[in-house]
């Protein structure tokens, strides 16, 4: 597996150390799953349905075919949305306006896509970090552009340095920029093109930011789990991670 290095402040002011990074995450490993658990939904549904065909034609001759249209179009729906998924990946003309849709689909389908993926040895981490690539790319392929005061960026706590006294959760203008994390230079960042910046505690606090500040287009620095779940809490807003 190849790695990628990244050079970042260390424990001590001008004390710089570089650290092993993994590879990026491959999107068709996300998309592949989401499409076998569909798959196999599918096949499940229609066994439903199939045995409980004699007993719903005892209440009305028509109801089993209704019920059956009605499966039948949430399938080939859920197959548009992982097609139509599979097509902005492959840098090709897809539908913007079945984002949501998808997101749907994938709040639906991603606790089944874990439990999956655990029998074939796919971690959950490695999971959302699929779907935080995809949905990046998804993002960059709107070409979105927002003014520097409707960016909002978000970083986690451990960002800063560990013995450091000063809070910067609720006002990172706390930072006395001594150089010995990344938040100073961050804070400084955001003072010279006039984008938002806010150091969260969690999840929680990360969306009453968002919530707060009205942002236009947000990035986020947070674990796996935290980029997902936040990611499409806040949809539609362009989030990114």
């Amino acid at each position: 597996m190849s790695t990628e290095t990244l050079t970042v402040n260390g424990g001590k002011a001008g004390e710089k150390k570089t650290i092993l990074l993994p590879s990026r995450p491959k999107k068709r490993l996300f998309i592949g799953m989401l499409l076998l658990v569909t798959l196999l939904a599918a096949v499940l549904l229609f066994g439903i349905w199939y045995i409980g065909v004699p007993g719903l034609e005892r209440i009305q001759p028509l109801l089993p075919w209704a019920i059956g249209a009605l499966l039948t179009g949430a399938v080939l729906l859920s197959f548009f949305g992982i097609f139509n998924m599979v097509l902005a990946v492959a840098g090709l003309p897809y539908l913007p306006w079945m984002k949501r849709q998808t997101y749907e689909l994938i709040n639906l389908l991603f606790p089944a896509a874990v439990r999956l993926g655990a029998l074939f040895g796919v971690k959950r981490r490695r999971l959302e970090g699929s779907f935080i690539a995809v949905s990046n790319l998804l993002f960059h392929r709107m070409h979105i552009r927002v003014p520097a005061d409707r960016l909002l960026v978000v970083t986690p706590h451990c960002l800063q340095l560990a013995s450091c006294p000063h809070k910067v959760t609720r006002d990172p203008n706390n930072c006395k920029r001594c150089g010995g994390c990344n938040i100073g230079d961050l804070v400084t960042l955001s003072e010279e093109m006039g984008f938002h910046f806010f150091v969260a505690t969690g999840g929680t606090l990360a969306r009453q930011v968002v919530y707060n500040t009205r942002p236009k287009a947000g990035l986020a620095i947070a674990c796996e789990r935290d980029l997902m779940s936040g990611i499409q809490d806040v949809f539609p807003l362009p989030a990114v991670g």
